[in-house]
């Protein structure tokens, strides 16, 4: 059975949407346009869980919940879908994308083909340097995870990576990363309620920009790859634990 929520049952995944927790999370600041606010809403719903794996989201109930009409929420949804974060299901509609270890593995696989690659131009690019946003990223996950704030730690997280690989100045290679980097938070935020490994991802991430730092190409690749590929065993083993013993 596809994961739904580690809290919930199936049949609590389809149940009715929490309208308050959902506005709730309207930016303060209006963006340019309607379905910006509204993408921007759904986007660190399904993030933060507000919205579980398995929800529908119907363009009516949202634009109730929401106060905004139906178009900007139709609008909305065509951008979360870009981001994998929603998908289409014959008969059902739109609903935010269930996670197993199958799509796991899939998604990690892509990120270890690509990633550590980028992280080695990077070094070679940069020589041994100083990353003071790595630095704070890595913080700011610690500075969450004392106080269990899975987003705040899975938002820390993709910076300190994003701002390592996006040093390789391959826009081709960033721009894969940068697609995968919601979808990743979705797959280790969830994960982290399965099974939580902030502290040796801690120590991984402090590895790797050690190595960045020093100007280690080699060493930097390797510990990313490594670091890539045990998440995507641990994650994948916490799904397959909850999908039952017969999930493959």
């Amino acid at each position: 059975m596809p994961l739904r929520d580690v809290t919930r049952s199936t049949d609590d995944a389809r149940a009715p949407l929490d309208g308050a927790a959902l506005s709730a999370l309207l930016p303060t600041q209006m963006p340019a346009s309607r379905a910006d606010a509204v993408y921007a809403t759904l986007r660190r719903a399904i993030l933060d869980g507000v919205l579980l794996p398995g929800q529908p989201l119907v363009e009516r109930e949202l634009a109730e919940m929401l106060g905004v009409s139906k178009t900007p929420v139709r609008e909305a949804l065509k951008q979360v879908r870009s981001t994998g974060l929603v998908e289409v299901v014959s008969f059902q509609g739109v609903r935010v994308r269930e996670l197993d270890a199958e799509f796991v593995r899939k998604l990690y696989t892509a990120r270890a083909i690509t990633e550590p690659a980028a992280v080695r131009l990077a070094v070679i690019r940069m020589g041994a340097a100083r990353h003071a946003t790595a630095h704070d990223a890595l913080d700011t996950a610690a500075a969450c995870a004392v106080r269990e704030d899975r987003t705040g730690m899975g938002i820390a997280n993709r910076r300190f990576h994003r701002e390592l690989y996006t040093a390789c100045d391959n826009p081709f290679l960033s721009d894969c990363l940068d697609r995968l980097q919601d979808l990743t938070a979705f797959a280790a935020t969830t994960g982290w309620r399965l099974k939580a490994t902030f502290e040796e991802e801690a120590a991984e991430h402090t590895a790797i920009l050690d190595a960045v730092e020093r100007g280690d190409a080699d060493h930097a690749e390797r510990l990313a790859l490594v670091h890539i590929e045990k998440a995507s065993t641990t994650l994948a083993a916490a799904f397959r634990d909850l999908d039952g013993p017969d999930a493959r």
